[in-house]
């Protein structure tokens, strides 16, 4: 029950206390002082109510020191929690999430830091399990059974148990022309994580360089050479022929499945060419302060290249923003079709992980 202001009268705290509130809440916490109740978990949001010392309220989640709380008139608003007083069980059980929904695409790192590994890139719309959370971050579970942490401001949280889908389990939109290794990148560089046999079928993610990211029958996600799977996924890929080539990847005898000019398929999209001034591109982000490879201060519109690719000072016109972008930058990992976005923060950055982009070249 909301006192009108932290000065209020030792009169109506006699009413409040003879007159009595509701039943004690389930997971209760106790108001150790008169504390302010606000709309957010910050004292630059609007006071909303006043809770009264002694009362009990039910702890609902919490952020950065601060407690969202319900008191006894089903009322809610956000208290620093230092005034609350609680058991770490009562706050653990009271604030758990079992479940989430991945709100934009997510880097999947192997620890609670972005110095951490990446993964993978959870996708939009994908329904993962909370085990833990750390300074922000949850550590979570996707449908496939693999383990890391994500930044928690961009998963949808929920008390409900998650139950995995059946079309995530068993959606299937490709299937295996032959007998093919499935490896940990795309490239023949990485280790070999199993073997497919032909006729299985399998879920295709995304496509990346000639090469289809895919989810194994048992559950583990990797990538295998575009040339061994029939599927309605558009397969990227380079242009050229002696790069098909150098990465195609069959465990078949057949030389002739490897040599097949991957042109032909019908669902490829040619990049790596500027043939229409347009080209498919691997684009990641970065931020922070710093000067460019071409001694200008990077902003929203700045991109880093591969000037062997895309020359310094070309315009780039970007789709998925609607504007266009300078190349003005560069880095030692942008080679290739690679472009780096310059965003304004490193939420920003995390939040975009990598994708594959469709750009047009202006100039």
């Amino acid at each position: 029950m909301f006192k009108k202001s932290l000065q209020a009268t030792a009169f109506v705290s006699t009413l409040i206390m003879s007159v009595g509130v509701a039943a004690p809440i389930s997971q209760a916490a106790t108001v150790k002082h008169d504390v302010n109740m606000r709309k957010g978990a910050s004292n630059k949001y609007k006071v909303t109510g006043v809770l009264a010392k002694g009362e009990e309220v039910k702890i609902l989640s919490k952020s950065n020191g601060w407690y969202k709380v319900q008191n006894s008139d089903n009322e809610q608003g956000w208290s620093y929690g230092k005034y609350i007083e609680t058991s770490d069980k009562e706050l653990d059980s009271a604030t758990s999430k079992n479940s989430g929904v991945v709100r934009y695409p997510l880097n999947f790192r192997k620890g609670p830091s972005t110095d951490e590994k990446i993964i993978s890139v959870l996708q939009t719309g994908e329904n993962v399990k909370i085990l833990s959370q750390s300074n922000g971050w949850y550590k979570v579970q996707n449908s496939s059974g693999k383990v890391g942490w994500s930044y928690g401001k961009y998963i949808k949280t929920s008390d409900k148990e998650v139950n995995f889908s059946q079309s995530e389990t068993d959606d299937t939109n490709g299937t295996f022309k032959d007998t093919a290794n499935v490896r940990k990148g795309a490239s023949t560089n990485y280790g070999v994580i199993e073997t497919i046999q032909k006729g299985q079928k399998i879920k295709v993610i995304s496509s990346l360089d000639g090469w289809y990211k895919i989810k194994c029958p048992d559950g583990q996600v990797g990538w295998t050479h575009g040339s061994h799977i029939d599927s309605s996924v558009p397969l990227y890929k380079y242009k050229s022929e002696n790069k098909s080539k150098k990465s195609s990847d069959s465990s078949t005898t057949s030389s002739k499945s490897s040599s097949k000019k991957i042109s032909n398929s019908k669902n490829s999209v040619t990049y790596g060419s500027k043939s229409g001034n347009k080209m498919v591109v691997s684009a990641t982000a970065y931020s922070g302060d710093s000067i460019t490879s071409t001694g200008t201060t990077p902003k929203f519109g700045t991109i880093a290249v591969d000037p062997s690719v895309i020359p310094y000072g070309t315009k780039v016109y970007i789709p998925r923003f609607g504007q266009t972008f300078i190349a003005e930058d560069c880095g030692g990992g942008i080679k290739g079709n690679r472009i780096d976005i310059f965003m304004n923060s490193e939420s920003e950055c995390n939040s975009w992980g990598v994708r594959s982009i469709t750009i047009e070249i202006l100039d």
